[in-house]
C-alpha cells in the first residue's frame, strides 16, 4: 500500500443508530477488522470517547459516539471472529470498556507484534513508524492533538474533515501492516509468543482498570516511621563526627554548624579524608566495599531516604480522584526478556520486605490473594541444563540454596547457617545474571580469590550448570540471539570487531545470552498464568479481580466468602501455565489469603 493508495480511502461517518445497524452484517463477515478509538485524554475512566473507527480491507467506519450507541456492535468486537488488529490494543480496550461497557476478543496488536519482532534491537513501535518502514507512508500524527484541545469542536460532536480522515486511515491501515507483519513473525517464528502476548492484552487492561486500593493513614504513618529513622541515623552520624574531629561549634569546614549535609558528595568525601578514609567517590558500591562505621551508618540513611522519596507522598498523589484507587500503567514488553515493567507508579519497585506493601490493601467485604512462584528461575534452569543435582533437589523438595551451601562448604544440611545460605543464593541467581567473582565477592562479603574458589567448587558440583551456560553465552555471539522455552526472541546488535570496546560489547551479550532464557521462560509462565486465570474469572462469573503482577508474582483480589476457592483457583492455574514449559521438576506455588498484600 503507497500513499497514493490510502489517499483514497473511501469511509463512512456513522452519526444514528439506524446507520449502524446497517453495517454490521458487513463487519460479522469480514475475517479481519482494523480498530481504532479518539478520545480527549489517555485515562480511560475519565476520557470523553468521541470516534470508534472500524476499517475492513476496503473501507473504512468512523463512527460518532456522541450520537450512536454502541451496544449493537459488542457480538462482532467481543467474539472471537472477526480477528480485531489494533495499534496499542490495550488502550482501545480500556477506553471501549471504560466508556461504553465493550470489550475486544481475539486481538492481534500491531505494536506489541513489533516489539517481539525488534525485541533488543529497537523501540521503535509508533503507528507513525511502522506505517514508514511497512508501507512507505508518512503520517501526520499532529492532527491527534487537536481531539484533546479543550476548545476543539470535536468536545461538542463537531469534527473537521481532516479530523474524520485522520482517524479512518489509522484504522485502515492496519490491515496491511497486519500482513506483513505475520508474515515476519511466521519467518522467525515467532507466531506462539505474539498469540501469547495478544491474549494477555484483556488481563492486563482488566488489571489496570481496576487498579488497587491503599490505606493512606498507614501509609503516611510508615513515611513518618521511616522518616524518624532516617533523623536518628543522621543524628548518629553527626555526633560521630563530631567526636572524632573534636569539631562542636563549627562544622569540618569552618562554618557556624554542628552538621554537614549527607547529600552532598564533596561534604562527605571531606569528612572521610579528616577520619583518615580516602574515598574515589561516595557511591553505594564504593562505600559497601569500605570497612568503616561511617560508611555502614550512611548506607543505612541513604536506604531510608530512598524508600521515602520513591515510596512517600508521590504514589498517593497517584491515586485516582474517581474511585481512590491506584491505576499503575503495566507494560507487557517493558525488558527485552519479556518481562513486565511498570509506571505511574512503579508497584515493582516497592520492597516485598518493606512496610508499604501491608497498605494495599483489600476493598471491604474481599480479601488479597498473592500468589508467586517458588524459585521458578532455578526450577526453569534445572529443566534446560538438565543437571542431576539441580533435579533432585527439586524432585525431593530439598531447599536448592542450602544443598548448595552444604556442598560448596562440605557441611551437613542441618549445619547450613543464614550467612552461608546467602551466599549460596547469591551464586545461584547471581550466574543466571552472568555475574563474575568481583560482583560476587562484593554483594557476600569476599574477596575475589575467595569468590573465585567458591565458583570453582559450585561448578564442579552443578557441571551441567556450567556447561549450559557456556553454551548460552556463545549462541548468543555466534547466532546473534537467544529464545525462551516458549520461542521468545532476543536479539543482539553485535559490535564491530575493530570497535576498542568490542571485548566488553562480546562479554555484556554473553551475560544477556545466559539471563535472557530464564528470565524470559519465567515471563512466558507468568504470562500464560495471567490468561488462564482471567479467562475462568471471566468464564465462571467471579466476584475476583486481578490486581497487580511483580515479576513471577501474581495478586487477585476476590470476595471474601470466595477467597479460599479462588486462591485454589489461582494456585492450580499458575501450575499448569508451569507445566506447560517445564516438564522435568515439579512447579510449586505459594498462596496467602489476607487483607493486605503480604507473603
Amino acid at each position: 500500500m503507497t500513499e497514493a493508495q490510502t489517499a483514497q480511502l473511501q469511509y463512512q461517518v456513522i452519526t444514528n443508530d439506524i446507520e449502524l445497524e446497517k453495517i454490521i452484517p458487513k463487519l460479522e463477515a469480514e475475517q479481519s477488522l482494523g480498530i481504532d478509538t479518539e478520545g480527549n485524554k489517555l485515562d480511560p475512566l475519565t476520557a470523553k470517547l468521541f470516534l470508534l473507527q472500524i476499517a475492513t480491507s476496503t473501507e473504512a467506519y468512523v463512527i460518532d459516539c456522541q450520537k450512536v450507541d454502541l451496544t449493537p456492535l459488542k457480538p462482532v468486537l467481543e467474539g472471537e471472529r472477526p480477528l480485531k488488529i489494533a495499534q496499542n490494543a490495550k488502550f482501545d480496550y480500556s477506553i471501549l470498556k471504560a466508556q461504553a461497557g465493550i470489550t475486544l476478543g481475539n486481538l492481534y496488536d500491531t505494536m506489541l507484534a513489533e516489539r517481539i519482532l525488534t525485541c533488543g534491537i529497537s523501540r521503535d513501535i509508533s503507528l507513525r513508524s511502522l506505517a514508514d518502514k511497512y508501507l512507505g507512508m508518512k503520517l501526520d500524527k499532529t492532527i491527534r492533538e487537536t481531539f484533546s484541545d479543550p476548545a476543539n469542536p470535536a468536545l461538542r460532536g463537531k469534527f473537521t474533515n481532516e479530523q474524520l480522515e485522520y482517524a479512518a486511515r489509522d484504522a485502515f491501515i492496519l490491515h496491511e501492516i497486519f500482513k506483513k507483519q505475520y508474515k515476519m513473525l511466521q519467518q522467525e517464528d515467532l507466531v506462539d509468543t505474539a498469540k501469547l502476548e495478544f491474549a494477555v492484552v484483556p488481563a492486563v487492561s482488566e488489571m489496570e482498570l481496576y487498579g488497587s486500593l491503599i490505606d493512606q493513614k498507614k501509609w503516611r504513618a510508615h513515611i513518618q516511621e521511616l522518616q524518624e529513622k532516617r533523623d536518628k541515623i543522621n543524628a548518629e552520624i553527626q555526633q560521630e563526627l563530631r567526636h572524632l574531629t573534636t569539631y562542636s561549634q563549627v562544622d569540618l569546614f569552618g562554618n557556624e554548624s554542628d552538621s554537614i549535609n549527607l547529600d552532598s558528595p564533596l561534604q562527605l568525601l571531606e569528612a572521610f579524608k579528616k577520619l583518615g578514609v580516602e574515598l574515589p567517590n561516595t557511591s553505594e558500591a564504593t562505600l559497601s566495599k569500605t570497612d568503616n562505621p561511617l560508611a555502614k551508618k550512611l548506607l543505612e540513611y541513604r536506604g531510608y531516604e530512598k524508600m521515602i522519596t520513591s515510596f512517600g507522598e508521590s504514589i498517593l498523589e497517584k491515586i485516582h480522584p474517581l474511585d481512590n484507587r491506584l491505576h499503575p500503567d503495566f507494560l507487557q514488553l517493558g525488558a527485552d526478556t519479556g518481562r513486565f515493567a511498570c509506571n505511574n507508579p512503579n508497584l515493582q519497585q516497592i520492597p516485598a520486605e518493606s512496610g508499604f506493601r501491608s497498605c494495599f490493601i483489600a476493598s471491604k467485604g474481599y480479601k488479597l490473594i498473592t500468589a508467586d512462584y517458588s524459585q521458578i528461575e532455578l526450577r526453569i534452569m534445572a529443566e534446560v541444563s538438565e543437571d542431576p543435582a539441580f533435579l533432585g533437589a527439586f524432585n525431593k523438595d530439598i531447599d536448592l540454596h542450602t544443598l548448595t551451601a552444604s556442598q560448596m562448604f562440605r557441611i551437613a544440611i542441618e549445619d547450613v547457617d543464614k550467612e552461608k545460605r546467602f551466599q549460596a543464593k547469591s551464586i545461584n541467581f547471581g550466574l543466571m545474571y552472568g555475574r563474575g567473582p568481583t560482583s560476587l565477592g562484593a554483594q557476600i562479603g569476599l574477596s575475589i580469590e575467595e569468590s573465585k574458589k567458591l565458583l570453582e567448587v559450585y561448578f564442579s558440583t552443578y557441571k551441567k550448570v556450567k556447561k549450559w551456560l557456556d553454551t548460552l553465552g556463545r549462541d548468543a555471539v555466534r547466532y546473534g540471539y537467544v529464545r525462551s522455552l516458549n520461542g521468545r526472541k532476543r536479539s543482539f546488535i553485535m559490535p564491530d570487531k575493530t570497535d576498542p570496546e568490542y571485548q566488553r560489547l562480546i562479554g555484556a551479550i554473553e551475560r544477556q545470552g545466559k539471563n535472557m532464557p530464564i528470565q524470559g521462560t519465567s515471563a512466558d509462565i507468568t504470562k500464560y498464568a495471567l490468561v488462564y486465570i482471567h479467562n475462568t474469572i471471566k468464564e465462571e462469573k467471579l466476584d475476583a479481580h486481578l490486581i497487580h503482577t511483580v515479576h513471577d508474582e501474581i495478586v487477585t483480589e476476590a470476595r471474601e466468602d470466595i477467597a479460599e476457592a479462588v486462591a485454589k483457583m489461582v494456585e492450580e492455574k499458575m501450575i499448569e501455565a508451569g507445566k506447560k514449559l517445564i516438564k522435568l521438576v515439579p512447579i510449586k506455588v505459594d498462596v496467602h489469603i489476607s487483607d493486605c498484600w503480604e507473603k
